[in-house]
């Protein structure tokens, strides 16, 4: 049996999420020594109220995310789609026109161009808060250039109607979602730094019990430790499994998470559209 003890590898703050932190947490407290001294039984209890908090903190994520209904959301999506799709298709058609008996058949074509470019209704496919952005510079686009009567001559007043109502309501569902979104990452950040403090503060104790020259109190730390031992050890086997998977493929890994997406320009309309187009300012 190894008689060897290096406590200075508890003293590092493990790399938790909130998920696997709370249930790290949990795992130390469970393995808590029995009859442990004062200070390690008083860090185990502030340990176990760290997971409690954190565990609140995630269902409170999960109401948080769950508010706003994911139907709602999908319907207002498809509003918006077909908003902005009627009024290129609307325009698409009266370019097929023959141009020679209806001269605006030629400035629809242009107008296709001009407003949707080569990429078409891809956009659509987006994420909402990328979508959100490119419809709001269409609408922008229109307003400088002055195209709303060029527009509403040709394919009617209801396109650009419809678009000035629904756009407004697209951004606030946007804004909304990506508020919720940093409020509650911004506390479970903090939460889960605290979860770390609290980790290291209890297996810096747990390994203050350790006595050379009593091989019995090595192997009760190391019972004490294991989860975080065992913590560690998955994260490495990942690590590893990662670098051989770039390293096969030549390629380099895939970052851990996306870049949280850029917050779309502020409403300058209120929830409701009315005839006059407008756009997020």
């Amino acid at each position: 049996m190894d008689q060897t003890f290096d406590a200075s590898v508890y003293v590092r703050a493990p790399i938790i999420n909130i998920a696997n932190g709370v249930t790290l947490a949990n795992a130390l407290v469970a393995a808590c020594p029995e009859a442990a001294p004062e200070n390690v039984a008083k860090a185990c209890t502030k340990l176990k109220a760290a997971a409690e908090a954190g565990q609140k903190a995630l269902t409170a994520r999960r109401r948080v995310n769950g508010a706003l209904t994911e139907d709602d959301v999908r319907v207002l999506d498809r509003e918006a789609d077909a908003s902005f799709g009627a009024l290129r298709m609307r325009l698409v058609a009266y370019s097929m026109l023959p141009a020679e008996r209806f001269p605006k058949a030629r400035r629809a074509g242009e107008l296709v161009k001009e407003l949707f470019g080569d990429d078409g209704l891809s956009f659509l496919t987006a994420e909402y808060s990328v979508q959100n952005t490119v419809m709001a510079s269409i609408v922008e686009h229109i307003q400088e250039a002055e195209l709303q009567p060029e527009i509403d001559a040709l394919a009617g007043p209801e396109f650009l109607e419809q678009i000035g109502n629904v756009l407004p309501r697209y951004d606030v569902m946007v804004r909304d979602r990506l508020q919720k979104e940093a409020a509650t990452t911004s506390n479970l950040a903090t939460v889960v730094r605290a979860i770390q403090s609290a980790i290291v503060s209890y297996a810096t104790k747990v390994a203050g019990m350790v006595d050379e020259d009593e091989p019995a109190t090595i192997e009760a730390v190391r019972r004490a430790l294991r989860p975080l031992d065992a913590h560690r050890e998955t994260g490495a086997r990942r690590a590893q499994g990662a670098t051989k998977g770039e390293a096969a493929s030549g390629a380099p890994a895939a970052p851990a998470s996306p870049a949280a997406p850029v917050s779309p320009p502020a409403t300058g309309a209120g929830a409701e559209g009315g005839g006059e187009l407008s756009a997020p300012a």
